[in-house]
């Protein structure tokens, strides 16, 4: 009998989405069970001590938490059809794009999530509610939808997301979706004819938020329908047998968006990495490292606001990094050079991470 995986998720969870689509495009046998309440009190927080999802438990009984750490773990068990490009280019590109949509595309699913109830206020509701209490009677669980929706739509503000910065936001998130849309009118995926890792970081917030509430979804469908199509293959992709681009090849598309990416993101992600080198500077090597600390400033377009320092994207940086410096010095200098011409002509992979972090029973601490 063929052993399967459990994933414990949401339907409206970033995260799940993009651990959803990996388990689909690997063909990893899985069953996907709703993380209730019920269950979180019997099986997340037993085992792993942190009310988040997705959770994923192995026919070993292991627990796994945190998107990538899935992945990291899935890529060491089922090496076929890896998403990580061999080719030194692709492979960060891919690892910055999955980087972006795990941390930057926040922003937009955010607010396109939160900031137009009119149309998605019922949908969320019913989702949360029923993932919440599947089962029990309607009434009962818009009520305690209502309830998951008062505590996550209270984030909107401090991850940056207000009157001021909204414009921009908007019109960088269409201008992404532009982009990406030209793309796939030419190629089914961000680095050839086989999803990268960089896809999957883009499928969460573009799967869960961006396609399936009412409201993005049919700016979506209306604005870029290949990026539509983009998320329905991604989801089914379990046949796909194709290749990463040939000698290297980065899309001028992506190098575009990458220009931006440095321009806006990078700032803020090595912002959030200097504030919690500051906190770290007294504290010991197994310190637990907390979630948030204080507001920093950030830039969009042309509009500066602060937003939540959020210590996760150094973890997240430190993996681009680790995979960076285990290419050999030629590599190095090439992938340097080529990211340069991107970032003000000096290599943003070039720093020294002064207090790193490192995930230990479920929780970030300092390594």
């Amino acid at each position: 009998m063929t052993q399967h995986y459990t994933l414990y998720g949401s339907p409206a969870s970033l995260y799940t989405g993009k651990v959803r689509a990996y388990l689909n495009y690997k063909g990893i046998p899985y069953q996907e069970e709703i993380s209730s309440m019920k269950v979180y009190k019997k099986i997340i927080l037993p085992n792993t001590g942190v009310g988040m999802i997705p959770v994923v438990k192995t026919p070993q009984d292991e627990y796994w938490q945190d998107s990538s750490l899935i992945l990291d773990h899935f890529e060491e068990r089922f090496p076929d059809k890896t998403i990580l490009p061999s080719s030194p280019k692709q492979k960060m590109v891919a690892l910055l794009f999955e980087l972006y949509g795990d941390e930057w595309l926040r922003l937009p699913a955010m607010h396109y999530r939160w900031n137009f109830p009119e149309d998605n206020l019922e949908f969320i509701k019913g989702q949360f509610g029923s993932s919440v209490a599947p089962g029990w009677p309607k009434f009962i669980q818009r009520w305690l939808g209502k309830k998951v929706v008062d505590k996550f739509s209270g984030y909107v503000s401090p991850l940056g997301i207000t009157e001021k910065s909204i414009p921009a936001i908007e019109a960088w998130y269409e201008e992404f979706l532009a982009q990406l849309n030209t793309l796939f009118s030419q190629q089914d995926f961000l680095l050839g004819s086989r999803p990268s890792i960089g896809d999957f970081g883009l499928m969460g917030p573009l799967y869960a938020h961006l396609y399936r509430d009412p409201y993005p979804g049919k700016l979506m469908r209306e604005k870029a329908p290949k990026v539509a199509e983009w998320v329905e293959r991604m989801n089914r992709s379990a046949d796909i047998q194709g290749e990463f681009l040939s000698n290297d090849d980065v899309p001028e598309i992506l190098e575009s968006i990458l220009s931006r990416l440095f321009k806006e993101f990078w700032p803020s992600l090595l912002r959030s990495s200097q504030n919690l080198s500051d906190w770290a500077s007294d504290k010991s090597t197994g310190a637990a490292v907390p979630r948030m600390l204080g507001m920093q400033d950030f830039t969009i377009g042309n509009v500066s606001e602060q937003q939540m320092s959020l210590t996760y994207g150094q973890w997240m940086l430190q993996r681009v990094l680790g995979h960076y410096q285990a290419l050999s010095n030629i590599e190095q200098q090439e992938t340097g050079r080529y990211l340069a011409q991107f970032n003000g002509g000096e290599n943003p992979l070039d720093i020294t991470i002064s207090q790193p972090v490192e995930f230990n029973h479920y929780r970030l601490v300092l390594s």
